[in-house]
């Protein structure tokens, strides 16, 4: 029951902090998608990281479920950090392209090479080969990946360093990640219903299209912390989520209703997020029944 209370307090404590800080963008810049909002917006990312700190000074006795230590297996995980969100905006972007909902204003592509006209690439703009091209995404990718994951941690220390553990601990992999899901797209409330994201649908996209790509993201997000033991490779793929994925999405000019595109990152979110839950899953079964053998 004591953990229980500690959780519910530890929640609510995020969503405080971040929601008056976000109130507080809104009532000063007059607009939550301006450039003067955004270092509100990087404030509140930073605030669970001190929201947390703050919780474990005040109740140690659950400073052992904090999933934080480099290590290792971080390095393999982090590929994927990487790799599944600069999938997911190329897929979004072929599938829009193949239906004529619109078209990228970054990329032209021929069956032999790829002409990037936009976008802060490291290998150069231009045509490129293939294979140079998938180079440069890679490598771009990662750098922003890593820049963006300075700020993410803010984040990711409290939702899959901390939270993660505990609501799993209570509630079990699916139901725990799902929570935990529901409560991060919550915790951006304020924003989303102020047009963040969704600004032609923002009632729809803070109560059901956010919320259901957030419980996606974060079952292979719990994927990346569980196979590294660690919250780092979730900061590194929610860097690359915030910088990559979304810049190419972004750079997508829409002949259809931006819907569209939302439906098509949701889905695909929700494809990659089932599959990786069930290597969760898998995962978890395979350390029970090795735990097993060595007891029996």
């Amino acid at each position: 029951m004591k953990t229980k209370k500690q959780v519910s307090i530890y929640i609510a404590l995020l969503l405080i902090v971040s929601w008056l800080i976000q109130i507080l963008a809104i009532s000063i810049t007059g607009d939550i998608n301006s450039d003067a909002a955004r270092i509100w917006l990087v404030g509140a990312m930073l605030s669970p990281l001190i929201v947390t700190i703050f919780f474990l000074n005040r109740n140690m006795n659950l400073r052992q479920k904090l999933l934080w230590k480099p290590n290792s297996k971080i390095f393999i995980t982090s590929f994927f950090a990487i790799l599944i969100p600069i999938f997911i905006a190329f897929a979004v972007l072929i599938i829009i392209q193949q239906f004529n909902y619109g078209q990228s204003e970054w990329f032209s592509f021929s069956i032999s090479s790829v002409n990037i006209t936009g976008g802060p690439f490291f290998l150069g703009k231009g045509i490129q080969s293939w294979l140079v091209f998938v180079a440069n995404i890679f490598v771009t990718g990662a750098a922003f990946a890593l820049l963006n994951a300075l700020v993410a941690t803010g984040e990711e220390f409290a939702w899959r360093g901390l939270l993660q553990p505990l609501l799993t601990d209570q509630f079990g992999l699916v139901k725990g990640v799902t929570i935990l899901g529901f409560i991060w797209s919550m915790w951006h409330l304020p924003a989303l219903l102020n047009g963040y994201n969704y600004p032609d649908n923002p009632v729809i996209g803070s109560f059901i299209l956010f919320p259901i790509r957030l419980i996606a993201t974060s079952y292979f997000y719990a994927w990346l912390t569980l196979k590294s033991n660690s919250f780092i490779p979730a900061s590194i793929a929610h860097g690359a989520l915030n910088g990559i994925q979304t810049a190419i999405v972004a750079n997508i000019k829409m002949n259809a209703s931006q819907i569209y595109e939302n439906m098509i990152t949701i889905t695909l979110t929700v494809i990659i997020g089932l599959i990786f839950l069930a290597l969760t899953h898998r995962q978890i079964l395979i350390k029970k029944k090795k735990v097993y053998k060595n007891c029996h």
